[in-house]
């Protein structure tokens, strides 16, 4: 299962809030939880609101020049992570 968290929403506030992990276990799930964007690099901006840029939760593709490079969130789940995880 991929679990996509929310803004502001950390795969740790996740796992205590969901609790799921003993139904995960007693159905031999793995459950998959994506961070919700880029980290590691320095865009001008990025973390200057808390819901936008850096841990904002959004699934998308930037269209915009200085954020195209790096917030491809939506390739990531739709296209990366899966063929990972496979």
């Amino acid at each position: 299962m991929f679990w996509l968290n929310g803004l502001a929403c950390t795969d740790e506030n996740a796992k205590i809030k969901l609790a799921f992990y003993e139904h995960a276990s007693r159905y031999n799930m793995a459950v998959v939880m994506p961070d919700t964007s880029a980290r590691g690099v320095e865009i001008e901006g990025q973390d200057d609101s808390w819901d936008f840029g850096s841990g904002a939760g959004f699934y998308i593709n930037a269209t915009e020049e200085k954020w195209k490079k790096h917030y491809n969130m939506e390739d990531y789940i739709i296209k990366e992570l899966p063929e990972i995880v496979n």
